[in-house]
């Protein structure tokens, strides 16, 4: 699994890449020693299953590129930023994708439908902010999840799911929370986040990001600063005013 990442401009490249022995669902312990190379750059697994491929500064824009290791390839997605872009974040799950974490698992790629209009919506503001899909997905739906927005007509964009956690580890909002602390060091004036839960708000609310929630109903821990939308035609007229 290469993770895709969101880079400020000048700054070098440094592509984690994690290489696990798959046993069963969710039982796949880290190799240590996996050579993995991308874009002339190579390095070992550590303990952890991990290795850092060192590329360097790119220039900005996207850059897609072939990660080989252990007799496999995967892509990865790395986008160059300026460190000021207000990048805007969604999830995925009952926020672009008409599925919960489970029935996305459970389900051929092609049966996970989209929500109304999400599509379309983020095409329309991909022309004014950089965009990064946030998931609490576990790293092993990455080729799945990257198939699935394809296939389903999404803006291409980074795509950060779980690392160095599982769903049994770390509930959602607190993997959240880590990523976007994360994000925000980085990109300070992150525009918008998107997603369907409270504590969804939690996190952007935690790393000072405007969210807002996409529901029919406003849960009551949600004040009403907090824009609540039911549909992504609202969305996009409220983030493209």
């Amino acid at each position: 699994t290469p993770y895709d990442a969101l880079v400020p401009s000048g700054t070098p490249v440094r592509l984690d890449v994690e290489v696990e022995r798959f046993l069963g669902p969710f039982i796949d312990p880290s190799r240590t020693g996996v050579s993995v190379s991308a874009e002339g750059a190579t390095a070992l697994t550590g303990a952890d299953g991990f290795a850092r491929l060192d590329l360097g500064i790119r220039p900005d824009g996207q850059h897609r590129w072939t990660v080989s290791g252990a007799g496999r390839r995967a892509p990865v997605l790395v986008r160059v930023l300026p460190h000021e872009s207000p990048v805007f974040i969604t999830d995925i799950d009952e926020t672009i994708a008409g599925s919960t974490p489970f029935g996305f698992i459970v389900k051929p790629v092609g049966w996970v439908q989209p929500l109304p209009g999400a599509a379309a919506a983020l095409h329309e503001i991909a022309r004014r902010f950089p965009l990064l899909y946030l998931t609490a997905r576990d790293h092993r739906y990455t080729d799945k999840t990257k198939r699935w927005l394809a296939l389903k007509g999404f803006p291409e964009a980074p795509v950060f799911l779980r690392k160095r956690t599982r769903f049994t580890t770390l509930r959602a909002r607190h993997h959240k929370i880590q990523r976007l602390a994360e994000l925000k060091r980085d990109f300070p004036a992150i525009a918008w986040g998107v997603g369907d839960k409270a504590g969804d708000v939690e996190a952007y609310a935690s790393a000072g990001i405007r969210p807002i929630l996409f529901a029919r109903r406003r849960p009551p821990e949600i004040p009403d600063s907090v824009p609540c939308l039911s549909d992504w035609g609202s969305i996009l007229k409220l983030v493209l005013v």
